[in-house]
C-alpha cells in the first residue's frame, strides 16, 4: 500500500531542526520496510529500546524518544497503538518570525478512522528482559507518556470501545496544550485511568493541562473515569460532554481512599481541577472525594452540578463560579464541612464558609451562552468565546457600570478572608495571568480580571483622498468595556471641548502634527477617521480612553492612551493596485524590508 507523504521541504527542514528526534513522515496508519515513518512505526520503534539500525524508516542512531508530528496534519489510525516505553509525541511547525504563536492553535490531529480507542498505555505489554544470570529485570516502574500540541480525535461512533474511548491509562499520562475530542466509551469516554491504590507503589495518574475537552461521551466518566482519584484537570475548557448514567460523572471516581491516605493525600492536594472552565455539560461534572480540590473554577449552564463525597473531610471547593447547573450546583452526600466549601458564587446547594447566592443576578451578558457580549446588559459574565491571543476561551468577568467600587462586584478582588482557614486563589488563572500576591484581592472563577493602562500597541491606517479611515481598538481594551458616555458624564462632568461624551470618554492628544481630522468612536471601539481634506502626510495623535477596568485602577489616570497614525496621499497614477498596512504608511524602504523577510521563517520546536 502507498503511503501518502509529507512535503519533501518541509521534512528536510524538519529533518535538520530535529536530527535526534523520531520525524513522522506519513500520515497513514502502515506498517511497511520503507524509508517512510508511521506514526505507529515511531511509537513501535521506541518500544523496541530504539535500535541504531532504526525501524521501517524511523529513528536511528542517537535517536530520542520524541516523536514529531507535522502540525495541522491529520494522522489515521485504524485501531490503538500500545506504548510501553516512556516518550513524547508532539507537533510542529513553521511560523513567520512575526507571528505571535499561540501554543494549541497548530496541532497536529491524531483520529480514530476504525472503531477502536487511539492509545493504550501500558508499561507491562513490554517483553521481559533477563539479566546475565538469567534473572527477570524488574519492570514495575511507570513510564511517562506526553502528549504536547496534539489533538485527539475519537472513532465517532456510538461506542468506539467499552474502556477508554481515547486513551486507556495504566501509567503516568500527561496530555498540554491539547484537544480529546470525539471519544465514546462505556466507561472513560475520552480516558480511562486503571490502578488501584497500593501504599508502595507509584500510581497511575492523568494530568490535563492547557487542554480542549469537548463532545466526549460515556455511561461513566465522559471525560475520565479513575479507579482511584488520580488526575489533574488544569487551565482548560470541558464542553459539550455528555455521562449517561443518573448518578455518574463527567470526572468519575470509583473508589475513594481510606481514612489514613485521605488525611495524608489532603495536605498535598495534587488531585482536581483548577482553573478551568466547564459548561453547557450534560449529567454530573465532577465527583469530589477525599484528597480532591476543585479551585478557582467557572462551572456554569450544566445540567448538573458536582458531587461532593469525602467523608474524612479532606476534600476542597473553593474560590469557583458554581451556577445555574441544574437544580443545585452542589450535591453533598458527606464531608460538606463549612470551611471545605468556601468563598463560592453558587445558585444553589454550596453555602459553605464566605459564599454569595447569585440570587437574581443576571449571569450572562447577553442573549447566548456563547457568542457577543451585550455591553448594554447587566450581566456579570460575557458569552463564552475564543479570543486570538489565548489558546482556548473563556467567559470574560465584567465590572458593571453600576458599581461604584471593586467591592460591589460578586467576582472581582472576592479572594476568602485572611483571618480564616480557607483555601486561597491559585497562583495564576486560567491564562497564566498572575493573580494578586494579597489573598483577599483575588478574583473568583477561572479568569482574573487584569488591569493595565499600558497598551503597548498602536493603530492606524493608510489612505487615499476621499477615503475615509476604519480602525479598531477592541484588542487594546484588554479585559475591560469603553464606559458608556452617560457614566463619563457622571464621573468627569462636561467634556472640555464643549462637544458632547463619546463611549469610553474618548480624548485626542495631538503629537508629532495638528489636527487634521475628526475621529469618532462607538461603544464597541469601532474607531472613524475622517480628513478634513485633501492633505499629504500624517496625522499623529494619542487616542485616550477610559474602560470599565483602569477607572478603577490605582492610578490616578484612569486613561489608556492609544497611539494613532493616519497617513493620507493622492493615488499613483502609474499602479492600480495599492498596500495598505495598520499602523499607518512606512514607505517604499519598508515595503522592500518586508519582501526581504518573506524569506525569513523560523521552525517552531
Amino acid at each position: 500500500m502507498l503511503k501518502r507523504g509529507i512535503g519533501l521541504g518541509l521534512l528536510c527542514f524538519a529533518g535538520h531542526a530535529y536530527s535526534a528526534n523520531i520525524t513522522v513522515t506519513t500520515t497513514e496508519d502502515v506498517v511497511k520496510a520503507d524509508d517512510q515513518c508511521s506514526l505507529r512505526e515511531a511509537v513501535e520503534y521506541v518500544n523496541q529500546g530504539m535500535p541504531e539500525a532504526g525501524y521501517n524508516g524511523c529513528g536511528g542512531k542517537e535517536a530520542t524518544n520524541t516523536i514529531i508530528l507535522n502540525g495541522k496534519s491529520e494522522y489515521k489510525l485504524n485501531n490503538q497503538i500500545a506504548i510501553y516505553k516512556t516518550v513524547q509525541i508532539k507537533s510542529s511547525y513553521e511560523a513567520n518570525v512575526t507571528e505571535n504563536n499561540i501554543l494549541g492553535k497548530n496541532n497536529a490531529v491524531i483520529k480514530m478512522v476504525g472503531k477502536d480507542r487511539l492509545f493504550l498505555v501500558d508499561h507491562t505489554l513490554a517483553p521481559p528482559i533477563t539479566n546475565a544470570d538469567g534473572t527477570i529485570v524488574d519492570n514495575s516502574s511507570l513510564i511517562l507518556v506526553q502528549f504536547n500540541e496534539v489533538s485527539l480525535v475519537g472513532c465517532g461512533q456510538s461506542s468506539c470501545v467499552d474502556q477508554g474511548g481515547l486513551i486507556y491509562n495504566k501509567d503516568a499520562l500527561s496530555i498540554q496544550y491539547g484537544q480529546l475530542l470525539k471519544g465514546n466509551a462505556r466507561q472513560g469516554g475520552a480516558i480511562y485511568n486503571s490502578g488501584i491504590y497500593d501504599k508502595n507503589k507509584a500510581l497511575s495518574s492523568v494530568s490535563l493541562t492547557n487542554t480542549l475537552i469537548k463532545t466526549n461521551k460515556a455511561n461513566q466518566g465522559a471525560v475520565i473515569y479513575s479507579e482511584i482519584p488520580q488526575f489533574i484537570v488544569s487551565q482548560s475548557v470541558v464542553q459539550d460532554n455528555e455521562v449517561i448514567d443518573a448518578e455518574a460523572a463527567l470526572f468519575d471516581v470509583r473508589d475513594g481512599f481510606d481514612e489514613e491516605t485521605s488525611k495524608n493525600a489532603g495536605i498535598v492536594l495534587s488531585r482536581g481541577i483548577w482553573n478551568s472552565t466547564i459548561f453547557n455539560n450534560k449529567g454530573y461534572i465532577v465527583k469530589v472525594f477525599d484528597g480532591m480540590l476543585v479551585n478557582n473554577v467557572t462551572m456554569i449552564m450544566n445540567t448538573m452540578g458536582l458531587i461532593f463525597n469525602a467523608p474524612f473531610n479532606q476534600a476542597y471547593v473553593a474560590n469557583s463560579i458554581l451556577a445555574k447547573n441544574g437544580v443545585e450546583d452542589c450535591k453533598i452526600i458527606a464531608g460538606g464541612d463549612a470551611t471545605h466549601i468556601s468563598n463560592n458564587l453558587y445558585s444553589v446547594g454550596c453555602a459553605g464558609t464566605g459564599s454569595q447566592t447569585l440570587g437574581q443576578v443576571n449571569l450572562i451578558a447577553g442573549s447566548s451562552t456563547e457568542g457577543k457580549c451585550d455591553t448594554s446588559s447587566d450581566g456579570i459574565l460575557c458569552p463564552f468565546k475564543d479570543y486570538a491571543d489565548t489558546p482556548l476561551g473563556y467567559f470574560k468577568p465584567r465590572l458593571l457600570s453600576t458599581a461604584k467600587q471593586l467591592s460591589d462586584s460578586l467576582i472581582v478582588n472576592h479572594g476568602p478572608q485572611s483571618n480564616k482557614d480557607l483555601v486561597s486563589c491559585e497562583a495564576a488563572d486560567q491564562r497564566g495571568k498572575a493573580r494578586s500576591v494579597n489573598s483577599e484581592l483575588c478574583d473568583i472563577g477561572a479568569i482574573e480580571l487584569v488591569v493595565n493602562t499600558s497598551t503597548g500597541s498602536n493603530i492606524g491606517s493608510d489612505l487615499f483622498y476621499g477615503e475615509t479611515g476604519k480602525m479598531s481598538i477592541a484588542d487594546q481594551l484588554q479585559d475591560g468595556e469603553l464606559i458608556s458616555a452617560d457614566q463619563c458624564q457622571a464621573l468627569l462632568g462636561n467634556n472640555p471641548n464643549g462637544q458632547p461624551w463619546q463611549a469610553g470618554c474618548m480624548k485626542i492628544v495631538q503629537t508629532n502634527t495638528i489636527s487634521k481630522g475628526i475621529t469618532t468612536i462607538d461603544q464597541e471601539g469601532n474607531v472613524i477617521y475622517v480628513p478634513n481634506g485633501n492633505w499629504h502626510g500624517s496625522d499623529e495623535f494619542k487616542l485616550l480612553v477610559i474602560t470599565s477596568t483602569t477607572r478603577f485602577s490605582d492610578s490616578k489616570n484612569p486613561y489608556i492612551e492609544i497611539p494613532t497614525r493616519i497617513v493620507q496621499s493622492p493615488k499613483n497614477n502609474f499602479e492600480n493596485k495599492k498596500v495598505k498596512t495598520s499602523g499607518g504608511s512606512a514607505g517604499v524602504i519598508t515595503l522592500i524590508s518586508l519582501f526581504g523577510l518573506m524569506g525569513f521563517r523560523r521552525f517552531k520546536k
